[in-house]
């Protein structure tokens, strides 16, 4: 009899029977159970996780094709409005240039809301001591005697002021234009303006830059057309034949006034400092210099200084040479207006 508790030999047990591979259908039923759970979780699948990739693929392009669209729709607009703003610009410069009407329109406007002044190119002058009066022996009593005269250093108008400048003062206060007779503004010398308009304009100057402007004294004139008081008969020659070079006179004037800054300047840049128009000072008329100060400054009513006229210098496009030469002085009523007269500006310098 057998005992029941006996262990069975390795060589009694029974072979196992193979099993069919499951592995694949195990697979695949994890996987089915994965997504069923992902399905019960909430979570998509890995079918509709490529469905919705695609679809915002789809929306980012949209967006960039609209984009893109909207980018060439600004491009165009842009263009075109650049091309109209360079036509207007062209039309608008063509116009400034062209048309004084228009010009002064723009002006009017634009000096309600901010200051319109143009500042003039202002060559400084050294200090020095010169004699002043004439040198070459004509019998000129209002031209002598001579004598020593120590001018501080200062700045002058590199020319005259001109009706483009002037202008502009007119427009900012209230005040008519000068006439040009015709002849042209921009750049030709202002005309048609007394010695009180002169002096207002250099009020208004000062008042708008800070910087103080004023008109030359008669000492400091002759000084800076001779450059620094040199022995020069006109502003950078003493020769005749050469006048033509440095001034606008009765011989090739034309009648009229020409454009500022044309003709060769002085040994100090100055230019137009004889003929063109000529220029108000700051003095009132003596008949000679006796009793005259020697410190560059204005010459006023003392000593018998007839104030109601002031003196002029320079010559004008109407004068013969001898009638531009730096010593000459001349006067006329401060309040008079005259299409022979003009002026510069001097500055002082600290």
């Amino acid at each position: 009899m057998k005992d029941d508790t006996q262990a069975t030999t390795p060589a009694e047990q029974p072979t196992p029977k193979a099993l069919p591979d499951q592995t694949g259908s195990e697979s695949r039923g994890q996987s089915q159970g994965t997504r069923g759970k992902s399905r019960a979780n909430g979570q998509p699948s890995d079918l509709e996780n490529m469905n919705v990739s695609r679809s915002e693929t789809a929306t980012m392009l949209k967006k960039h094709f609209q984009r893109a669209k909207r980018r060439k729709r600004w491009l165009k607009a842009a263009g075109l409005v650049g091309i109209m703003l360079m036509l207007l610009g062209g039309i608008g410069t063509w116009l400034w240039a062209e048309n004084e009407a228009f010009k002064i329109a723009i002006l009017q406007g634009l000096s309600s809301i901010m200051s319109i002044h143009v500042e003039p190119k202002m060559i400084t002058i050294p200090a020095g001591i010169f004699r002043q009066g004439n040198l070459h022996g004509e019998d000129e009593p209002t031209e002598q005697p001579l004598r020593d005269v120590n001018i501080k250093k200062f700045a002058m108008g590199q020319s005259e002021v001109t009706f483009e400048e002037y202008d502009r003062f007119a427009i900012a206060t209230g005040r008519p234009l000068p006439r040009d007779e015709g002849w042209g503004r921009g750049n030709r010398p202002v005309i048609n303006v007394s010695w009180e308009d002169a002096v207002n304009y250099a009020k208004w100057l000062s008042q708008e830059t800070g910087s103080r402007y004023r008109l030359p004294t008669e000492s400091e004139w002759e000084y800076a057309a001779r450059s620094r008081g040199k022995d020069e008969i006109w502003p950078g020659t003493s020769a005749q034949e050469q006048l033509e070079n440095y001034a606008w006179f009765n011989s090739n004037s034309a009648g009229r006034t020409q454009p500022v800054g044309t003709k060769t300047p002085n040994g100090l840049g100055l230019r137009d400092m004889s003929g063109n128009v000529w220029e108000w000072v700051e003095d009132c008329w003596h008949d000679d210099y006796h009793d005259a100060p020697t410190d560059g400054s204005a010459w006023l009513e003392k000593n018998g200084g007839n104030c109601g006229v002031r003196l002029r210098r320079g010559g004008g496009w109407t004068s013969p040479p001898v009638a531009l030469r730096c010593s000459l002085r001349n006067w006329y009523s401060a309040d008079t207006r005259s299409t022979l007269i003009g002026f510069r500006l001097a500055q002082d310098i600290n």
